[in-house]
């Protein structure tokens, strides 16, 4: 599977991609809602009372539809006048306009099976379906939802004007929302990206502590994993990145126990790293199962959401063979 349908290596994007589009895969958990809520009401009071001092509010909305590829739209409400933009924003971003919108996209991939229902059964009925399979299969609805909307706040932090004391207001309330919400985001101080918190945490708690150590041993290793960090990063095809990565795993260990024929199995485990605990093992041959059939394994290839996680074991992994060595 692709991480991504785009080419991040094309000059043409100017060194910006929306979220949206980097991270079409994004699957975080977190209560999205609950965040959406927050947001909603915040930029309406962001915008409102012209907190960073936006000198033309409806051009600040039209370049926000620029700037998202035109995800977000905006239409002047002559009722609202100068508060046009500030309730647009918080429509768009309330969790009662997510919830419609999550409907109806239920009814437009099931709706030659709803116009069956309507015709036969009637319109309330087919009300009732569309409900029950939103209380079942929501999530699955409203994900795509949660993505364009994360995508167009950060599209918000980039051409709001950066007015010292409003704009950073702002900012840590998000965070703190995210915070709030469990949701795993945080804002990159550097450009005001939304940033996933288990790159960080994989650069800086796995890549940083691995590297040096393998460096010394086996440094082809480690250029191999560095390669599969930064290509995951860059939405490379994430089967691959895999596969490769575990391939490196799997010299790694060969290496150190000095066997070309070692695999992640029970008898190789057990003949060379007697004293690992088993639930170890069982941790170790999950990770060997997630390969797919370029593997020479039954199970499909990991999604791009669970690829940050699947690298981090990996690295976890190499990290355990050489401290037991």
């Amino acid at each position: 599977m692709k991480g991504s349908r785009i080419d991040r290596d094309d000059e043409r994007w100017g060194g910006y991609i929306p979220w949206f589009l980097r991270h079409e895969d994004f699957a975080g958990s977190g209560d999205f809602l609950l965040f959406f809520g927050r947001l909603s009401h915040r930029s309406f009071q962001l915008l409102a009372h012209n907190e960073v001092g936006i000198p033309n509010l409806p051009h600040f909305a039209s370049r926000l539809e620029s700037k998202s590829h035109q995800r977000y739209r905006f239409t002047y409400e002559p009722e609202y006048d100068l508060q046009s933009v500030a309730h647009s924003v918080e429509k768009y971003f309330n969790p009662e306009t997510l919830k419609v919108e999550m409907k109806d996209e239920i009814f437009k991939k099931q709706q030659r099976r709803f116009r069956s229902v309507v015709r036969t059964k009637g319109l309330n009925l087919a009300h009732k379906k569309i409900e029950l399979i939103a209380q079942k299969r929501g999530q699955s609805y409203y994900r795509p939802l949660f993505i364009e909307r994360l995508g167009i706040l950060e599209a918000m932090l980039k051409i709001l004007p950066k007015e010292p004391s409003g704009f950073s207001d702002f900012v840590q309330d998000i965070r703190s929302y995210f915070a709030e919400a469990g949701i795993m985001l945080d804002i990159s101080q550097n450009n005001y990206d939304l940033e996933l918190l288990e790159e960080p945490l994989l650069q800086k708690e796995v890549i940083e502590k691995l590297l040096p150590r393998l460096e010394l041993k086996f440094p082809q290793r480690a250029d191999e994993l560095v390669r599969a960090y930064h290509d995951m990063l860059n939405g490379k095809e994430f089967d691959e990145i895999f596969i490769s990565a575990f391939k490196t795993l799997e010299e790694i260990a060969r290496s150190i126990t000095n066997d070309k024929k070692f695999e992640f199995k029970s008898a190789f485990l057990n003949k060379y790293f007697p004293k690992m605990h088993k639930t170890i093992y069982a941790t170790i041959e999950n990770l060997n199962a997630h390969r797919g059939d370029e593997g020479g394994h039954a199970r499909a290839t990991p999604e791009a959401f669970e690829m940050r996680y699947l690298l981090f074991s990996i690295c976890n992994v190499a990290l355990l063979l050489l401290d037991y060595e």
